[in-house]
């Protein structure tokens, strides 16, 4: 049996240039680091098909599933149908919330499954894997702190990591839009206008400057996510009161990560805040 484990990213830094590339996409470019929160996936070599179980009631079902999806598109492209696998999540990313769990479980899935199968891929069949599954596999594939640019798809390592942060992160009750549907209502004149963060942040990060992070988390979803979920505004609001140094929206919402210096406050802030809110965690950046 081969376990891996399928972490969260988070976006420190997210901006939607609003010039649509030809294929009517918007350019992005932001900066993703990985947090201490994962999903667990467990492959074990069977002949034939694709069993994907898990112990989550939320899991899309089996055709819409992005782990039974890049199994799938694996076993196409290496073109044996007597390869199987059955493979066994235990879902921890919240569902929907902006975290990338079903890119990252997609990006483990593959790793876990060429293992597996004894399958090669250099980094040219990973990204036409990716390409197939979703914007967020590319960086999942690649995992740790990364430059995000043109449609999502280009991923940039960089050389130096992130400072430890501990984070409380609250998903509103809320069902979210899609992110299509994010995308499509973005109001371009609010948007690609505070690109001047992005260098700032990745400045403040090289030398470990906490202040100057902080002061750059930025997500160009913010305001949109916000006008369509009011709640986000009191969960921001109880994340400052009880501590945190700064709150920002995970990818395009709807979850809201609260960042404190002390593991101390951002236990008690959970402890807190557990109460009035049923979708609530807390983690630490990696």
């Amino acid at each position: 049996m081969i376990k891996l484990k399928a972490y969260a990213k988070l976006n420190l830094n997210l901006h939607i240039i609003p010039r649509p590339l030809k294929n009517g996409l918007y350019p992005v470019k932001f900066i993703n680091c990985q947090l201490d929160l994962h999903d667990n996936l467990f492959f074990e070599r069977i002949k034939n098909k694709i069993q994907v179980i898990s112990d989550s009631s939320q899991l899309a079902k089996t055709e819409d599933n992005l782990i039974y999806k890049a199994a799938i598109l694996l076993k196409k492209n290496v073109n044996n149908p007597s390869l199987g696998a059955k493979i066994r999540l235990e879902k921890n990313i919240p569902v929907k919330a902006g975290l990338a769990g079903g890119s990252s479980d997609a990006a483990a899935a593959i790793k876990g499954l060429a293992k597996l199968w004894q399958v090669n891929l250099d980094r040219s069949k990973l990204n036409k894997l990716a390409k197939e599954l979703g914007k967020d596999v590319h960086y999942c594939l690649q995992g740790g702190m990364c430059q995000i640019e043109c449609d999502g798809s280009k991923v940039i390592p960089l050389s130096f990591k992130l400072p430890k942060f501990w984070l409380v992160i609250i998903i509103p009750n809320k069902k979210k839009p899609s992110t299509e549907w994010m995308y499509n209502n973005l109001d371009v004149n609010k948007i690609g206008k505070n690109l001047s963060k992005l260098e700032k942040i990745k400045q403040a990060i090289r030398f470990k400057d906490k202040k100057n992070i902080l002061e750059n988390l930025y997500n160009d979803f913010e305001s949109l996510a916000t006008n369509c979920c009011l709640e986000i505004i009191s969960i921001k609001n109880d994340l400052k009161d009880n501590g945190a140094l700064k709150t920002v929206l995970a990818g395009s919402g709807l979850a809201m990560v609260g960042f404190f210096n002390e593991e101390k406050k951002a236990k008690a802030t959970f402890n807190n805040l557990k109460v009035r809110y049923k979708n609530i965690l807390w983690t630490e950046t990696i």
